[in-house]
């Protein structure tokens, strides 16, 4: 019975994907051979991959005439890089633990920071996955952060290569509540390599238009049919063993992570995991994840993610199984929870619900 109500329900709320729509003076268009990520070490020679060998129609910069959004185009052979503004926060390679420490999963009991994920459990190995996000607005202040998003992960825990990619609202990195693209990545379990977006060496940014922190939009309303759904993908490249970052209603190639960072993922990632994470600095209350509302409420007013696919290790994109697949939340269930039925009709496929409004969330 319980099935069949997601399943009307999802026939119900009705989707559109969105873009980000940047504002311009947040970003500086800097030379593609001179941004941040060839001040690492192990890129000091490194040869920029334009595309992805599995497609090239992502790199056709904003060409769709159906894009709603005004955008500034960096001028050929230069790409944007998002303006830092907390300056005093900027992360790089010596960067504390505390600041690191946020996306371990491997730590369900890590104070300060709550996961509410769905991971997959099969003995293989992953090359990507994809998902579609339902986009709200969250009020939060600069000592919080809220994020949904896609964990690729490999190796050891103590030396753990991760990609998290997705989008959330980070005050105290945007200096605003604005929903935005972001991804954070580790070569060595949180140790001492890793940063969100290009604050640290590593991410090679290709797309004149599309970078981290373009401000994500229309947002869902809670109680409306209608929810924004924002697409985003991680995938390999079978031919270079980079991580490509594919985000956007157009399916833009945002750029990679080198394999020569990630050296436990050069052959694949062993988990897939999808969902939120909170941080909240001490004596401060856990922030709203998703919606703020709890996944409950069904499709209505609680976030989730839909369309939920893996590369699997033959690199075919493939919805994942229910069979494989399993939630977790580390919080009391008023606080944070996961709903996860498996199929939930044509609009959504597999799909799951997330979230909650946060507060005293220990256990």
């Amino acid at each position: 019975m319980a099935f069949f109500l997601f399943l009307i329900i999802s026939l119900c709320v009705r989707c559109y994907e969105v873009d980000g729509a940047r504002i311009q003076d947040d970003f500086d268009c800097v030379d593609l051979y001179k941004q941040p990520a060839f001040q690492h070490p192990l890129l000091k020679n490194h040869k920029i991959q334009l595309f992805p060998t599995f497609t090239m129609s992502t790199m056709q910069l904003g060409r769709d005439n159906k894009d709603k959004h005004s955008r500034k185009r960096c001028p050929m052979g230069k790409v944007p890089i998002f303006k830092t503004k907390i300056r005093e926060q900027k992360i790089n390679m010596s960067t504390s633990k505390s600041q690191l420490d946020g996306l371990n999963q491997y730590s369900q009991s890590r104070p300060r920071h709550h996961f509410a994920t769905l991971s997959t459990t099969q003995n293989m190995m992953f090359h990507g996955a994809s998902a579609r996000a339902a986009v709200y607005n969250l009020s939060l202040q600069a000592n919080q952060y809220s994020l949904s998003q896609i964990w690729i992960q490999g190796g050891p825990p103590t030396d753990l290569n991760s990609i998290q990619v997705g989008c959330g609202v980070h005050p105290n990195l945007f200096g605003d509540n604005q929903v935005r693209l972001i991804a954070y990545w580790t070569a060595d379990g949180f140790r001492k390599t890793g940063c969100f977006n290009h604050q640290c060496p590593g991410f090679v940014q290709v797309h004149r238009e599309f970078t981290f922190g373009e401000i994500i939009g229309p947002t869902s309303t809670i109680g409306s049919d209608y929810k924004s759904l924002y697409p985003f993908k991680v995938k390999q490249d079978q031919s270079t063993g980079h991580w490509w970052l594919i985000a956007g209603r157009g399916s833009w190639a945002v750029g990679y992570w080198p394999n020569q960072l990630l050296t436990h993922l050069s052959h694949g990632s062993y988990v897939i995991r999808y969902g939120g994470e909170t941080y909240a600095s001490p004596n401060v209350m856990s922030p709203p994840m998703g919606s703020g509302r709890l996944p409950r409420e069904l499709y209505k007013n609680s976030a989730f993610m839909s369309n939920l696919e893996i590369i699997d290790s033959n690199y075919n994109e493939v919805r994942v199984n229910p069979k494989y697949m399993k939630s977790n939340c580390d919080t009391t269930p008023n606080c944070y929870d996961v709903q996860y039925h498996g199929y939930e009709g044509i609009v959504f496929a597999q799909a799951f619900l997330y979230g909650g409004p946060g507060g005293q969330c220990g256990i």
